[in-house]
């Protein structure tokens, strides 16, 4: 798969594309049908498959705010390329490409494609006046546009997504996406705490990532290839006078070192909130039931 960056002046080159474009944060169910339609049509017809995307969240940047995703750049990338796209386009957001009139975006970056695919609530271009109604006004290509999927009575969505994980409803929050919810991140010192209470713990770097609800979870953590059942806590270790958030994870069965990998680790259960305890004896006894209720919650999952 070819990677290519955009900017706001560029002009796509390649022909015929079967091409479908949105941020993509979560890579949720909705996205999954926009994705697997641009790739089943290409195979279809022979033609190449492109997924388009932008560098950073256009309302973000513009209300000058650091977004935090669910989904890396990187990770788009890998999932693209895993369904089997020939191109991953990357649009550069500033300030230009932000105020492009919307017929100068589909001149520039549409006009050359097949078809062209997109969500029913996708905007482009200046004040987001780029529609799908005025894609599908176009006749230098062919528009789809995937209608709104609910989730009950809900739109499934990023931004219901990130309303379950900050709730800690995990079950809502992958059962949207699919998949449970990722962070991958390298592992960085700590201050011990773990290793002091007898529970050691991988301190990962979760720099630009979406943070679920502060409390304790079960979860999986692969390292170099390897699956390991894990608790996680996400908190700012009140008990120890607090600080700074962090997201560490006691990984079961594993004894190696790990600094300075990446690991990736889903959440799979939101089991308690994070408690200041008046001292750590109080701690280490809620760590060991912690433990206990992880185990069970694995075990319960092997016999389904």
């Amino acid at each position: 798969m070819e990677i290519i960056r955009l900017r706001y002046d560029s002009v796509i080159l390649e022909k015929g594309l079967v091409l479908c474009i949105g941020f993509f944060d979560g890579m949720h169910l909705a996205h999954q049908v926009l994705v697997s339609e641009a790739v089943r049509i290409a195979k279809a017809q022979r033609s190449p498959a492109a997924m388009m995307t932008f560098s950073t969240h256009v309302v973000s940047f513009i209300k000058n705010e650091r977004y935090q995703f669910l989904t890396p750049l990187e990770a788009k990338i890998a999932l693209a390329e895993a369904a089997g796209f020939d191109y991953f386009y990357v649009l550069e957001v500033d300030w230009f490409l932000v105020g492009l009139d919307p017929d100068l975006f589909i001149l520039r970056f549409l006009e050359s494609a097949d078809t062209v695919i997109v969500g029913f609530d996708f905007s482009f271009g200046v004040h987001g006046l780029g529609t799908p109604e005025l894609l599908k006004k176009q006749s230098a290509f062919r528009t789809i546009v995937i209608p709104e999927m609910k989730d009950g009575n809900d739109k499934i969505g990023s931004t219901g997504i990130r309303k379950s994980l900050k709730e800690g409803n995990l079950e809502t929050a992958n059962r949207l996406m699919g998949k449970p919810f990722s962070i991958s991140g390298a592992v960085i010192p700590g201050k011990g705490l773990g290793k002091i209470l007898g529970f050691p713990t991988m301190n990962l770097d979760y720099d630009g990532y979406f943070l679920p609800k502060i409390g304790v979870y079960a979860t999986w953590v692969d390292i170099d290839g390897q699956r390991y059942r894990s608790m996680t806590n996400v908190g700012t270790n009140p008990t120890f006078a607090g600080g700074s958030l962090t997201l560490e994870t006691h990984v079961l069965g594993f004894s190696g070192i790990a600094y300075g990998k990446t690991v990736t680790l889903s959440f799979l259960r939101f089991l308690r909130e994070e408690i200041k305890f008046p001292a750590k004896e109080g701690l280490i006894e809620q760590m060991k039931i912690d433990q206990e209720i992880v185990e069970h919650y694995f075990q319960s999952e092997a016999s389904q």
